[in-house]
């Protein structure tokens, strides 16, 4: 079932209008979120599609428009709430008047109650009246919140390279590491405080995450005990206070930003959802029902990867490689020995011979192992944890890369072969992108589903790999079957992460091999390292390569015995 394209989104359409260009629209999944925008995403509540929703995206479209998230002291929101909602009210009602010709006339109405007539020239003035004492109404829950941190952290940098997961979960542990109740207890507080010991010292002066620090508290150094005692602005004892004011408030920021959120265009009616049992360690046993996943079209409006890697003609070595593999017995007529006559040709054979010709001597049948009886089913990791890298050389460029390699080639050998992508947020939405079907052919059609793969969310791989075993078990066909996962080798989903998601990984691929179909995960590109994979699926069951052009050399040997163990185990269960 076809969704419906991104850029044909009517709300997309609506906040493009308003805000005076395109506009990536989400929502959010947590009960009771308030609407905000970073700059490039607006975020919706999931709960307020409709009346009230629709007044939170024009207050957001509006806030855009008027360029409220551009104040130079964005940085003294953070931490206090009171000072963002009265900020935001003033900046709703200066946005919205500067855009009131685009904004529906019952909309307008609605912002009356909230007014304040005070009318600030730009975003800085609006702070400056927001740290008054002037009195101002509080915005309602459809004002939606701001969230500073996160336009921080979008265009913060560190050592040259922008704030992804990992330098974030960094920063979390250093921050929650820090005392605050060292500071101001004596005059020597600050020379003891971890805080500026970590700033001050010749290992972490320089340090990314030093640099973060000076940079969200707007410091230029790090201070000692003499500037302490001068009492000059920008002295450690004035900053000191800033940062125990502001130390708890960053770290709590840092982790609102993994707040879960769905793009707009996959909130468009699916054509039903399996749900599916998750392994839970800790109490071992299963969770009925606990997962539920969803069939999607990819609706991507564009390439979110190096579209060359879709170019270019089969790959000969990894032809050669596979052709032999899972061969079944037919049976061939016209050959020159075999077990068995073909009358007719005998027949013809004797008519030729005794008018004096040579004839065709091929009149023997013979079983051949020339019968295709592999169905593979190869799922792609599409979560955006596979968007790390620079330039062509990204881990989703490559992991396309070789998907694509893989199903060109086991379609050219005459496998069933089909084709999926996966991501994740949370439990209740695991999304299975439709690229290929068993029945169809490989062609124009897959290549621009492809194209159209939508990348971003998490990896909730237990759930991804029992729904790609239905699938297989349903409608492969064949004897043999393998389920071929490309991923970074990370499973990871909220409330599914470290010893939890990899034993049910694990589970997930066992109960896979006791109905026979063999499992093999491909890292490709990444820097996981072999402990980790090992964990998540097992020694037999992942191969780690740097690139699609390794696959000739490697694939084989651990196709084969990924198969002979999904045998195995499939005796043993019937045994």
């Amino acid at each position: 079932m076809a969704s419906t394209p991104i850029d044909t989104h009517p709300l997309r359409m609506l906040a493009a209008a308003v805000a005076g260009a395109p506009v990536a629209i989400s929502y959010l999944t947590e009960p009771g979120a308030r609407s905000w925008t970073d700059g490039e995403h607006i975020y919706l509540s999931a709960e307020r599609q409709a009346g009230e929703g629709g007044r939170e995206l024009l207050v957001q479209c509006a806030l855009l428009a008027g360029d409220a998230l551009k104040a130079l002291g964005l940085r003294a929101l953070v931490g206090s709430i009171e000072l963002r909602q009265r900020f935001l009210v003033l900046e709703v009602e200066r946005c919205c008047g500067e855009i009131a010709e685009r904004l529906p006339r019952a909309f307008l109405i609605a912002l009356e109650p909230y007014r304040t007539g005070l009318r600030a020239r730009d975003a800085e003035a609006s702070l400056r009246i927001a740290r008054s004492r002037t009195p101002l109404p509080r915005p309602p829950e459809w004002y939606g919140t701001l969230q500073p941190w996160a336009v921080l952290r979008r265009t913060m940098r560190g050592g040259g390279r922008s704030m992804d997961a990992r330098k974030l979960e960094q920063l979390e542990a250093r921050i929650g590491a820090l005392d605050e109740n060292d500071a101001g207890s004596d005059e020597d507080a600050l020379v003891r405080n971890p805080f500026w010991k970590l700033l001050s010292s010749p290992l972490g002066k320089d340090g990314f995450f030093a640099r973060f620090m000076r940079e969200i508290f707007d410091m230029q150094s790090s201070p000692d005990k003499a500037a302490a005692d001068s009492g000059i602005e920008g002295s450690s004892e004035m900053v000191s206070g800033r940062a125990s004011r502001h130390a708890l408030d960053v770290t709590k920021a840092l982790r609102s930003g993994l707040a879960v959120a769905i793009p707009s265009v996959l909130l468009v009616p699916e054509g039903g959802a399996h749900s599916y049992p998750e392994w839970d360690s800790d109490k071992g046993r299963y969770l009925p029902g606990w997962t539920s996943v969803e069939a999607v079209s990819p609706g991507a409006d564009e390439p979110l990867f190096d579209e060359s890697v879709l170019d270019g003609a089969a790959d000969l070595p990894l032809l050669r490689a596979l052709a032999s593999l899972c061969l079944g017995f037919r049976r061939h007529t016209g050959q020159t020995a075999g077990d068995d006559l073909v009358l007719d040709r005998l027949i013809r054979l004797a008519v030729d011979l005794r008018s004096g010709h040579s004839g065709d001597d091929r009149i023997y049948s013979a079983s051949l192992r020339t019968r295709r009886d592999l169905g593979v089913l190869i799922l792609l990791d599409a979560s955006s944890s596979t968007l790390e890298g620079s330039g062509g050389d990204r881990v989703i460029d490559r992991q396309v890369r070789a998907t694509w390699k893989l199903c060109q080639t086991f379609d050219r050998l005459g496998d069933r072969v089909a084709m999926y992508g996966f991501h994740s947020w949370g439990r209740t939405l695991v999304r299975f992108q439709h690229l290929k079907a068993f029945d169809e052919r490989f062609g124009a059609e897959t290549r621009n589903r492809v194209r159209r793969l939508s990348v971003g969310g998490y990896t909730r791989s237990g759930a991804a790999v029992r729904h790609a075993t239905e699938l297989l078990d349903a409608h492969s066909g064949t004897p043999f079957r393998l389920l071929l996962l490309i991923s970074d080798g990370y499973p990871y989903d909220d409330q599914y992460e470290g010893e939890y998601a990899d034993l049910d990984t694990r589970k997930s691929l066992e109960e896979a091999r006791a109905r026979g179909i063999a499992c093999l995960c491909l890292s490709i590109g990444s820097d996981v390292d072999a402990a980790r994979l090992e964990r998540a699926w097992g020694a037999a069951n992942y191969l780690a390569i740097g690139n699609a052009t390794d696959m000739a050399t490697r694939l084989r040997g651990a196709v084969e015995r990924a198969i002979g163990m999904a045998a195995r185990r499939l005796h043993a269960t019937a045994a």
